[in-house]
């Protein structure tokens, strides 16, 4: 069988500028205590069970009431400039799509350019457009000058959480 030919619908870019220095921007996004600061789908928290920043490294987020767990594997790191990963969950039906993070430096600010491929359908793009807004808001908030000093949160925060990945 031949697969559909690709129209571009099935591409998401997402871009945002945060005011903070590219370093930084980028650990936010690789470090796991940063990570718990702000990467909270839905609104909620997750457990990180594996973070393996390297590239053929994985990772594996469980959101905090059990309903979903995120999973990827590293392609391609660029430290500060790039990341490429795969990304499956259940809104992808448990199938991979490839998210690439750039991080583009402007004196002191940094614009991050999120594009998320090979979704199947414009409904699962529309789906990751409003929770990837969603977490840049989230992240946006850890940036803004009146958090500054927020302690991060700690992976026993989430202990009780139902752990399905493997």
């Amino acid at each position: 069988m031949i697969p559909p030919a690709f129209d571009g619908t099935t591409i998401l870019t997402v871009r945002r500028t945060f005011p903070a220095a590219r370093e930084r921007v980028f650990r936010a996004w690789t470090e796991r205590e940063a990570l718990l600061q702000w990467f909270r789908p839905r609104g909620m928290g997750v457990t990180i069970s594996k973070l393996d920043v390297q590239v053929g490294g994985s990772f594996c987020f469980d959101v905090a009431d059990g309903s979903i767990s995120l999973v990827g594997t590293y392609l391609e790191i660029v430290r500060p400039e790039k990341l490429v990963f795969t990304w499956s969950s259940a809104a992808t039906s448990d199938k991979e799509t490839v998210v690439t993070v750039e991080f583009i430096e402007y004196g002191l600010m940094t614009q991050v350019v999120l594009t998320h491929g090979q979704l199947s359908s414009k409904e699962m793009r529309s789906l990751h457009q409003a929770g990837w807004q969603a977490l840049l808001d989230q992240l946006d908030i850890v940036f803004s000058p009146l958090v500054s000093g927020t302690e991060p949160v700690s992976d026993e925060h989430f202990a009780q959480t139902r752990r399905s990945c493997p």
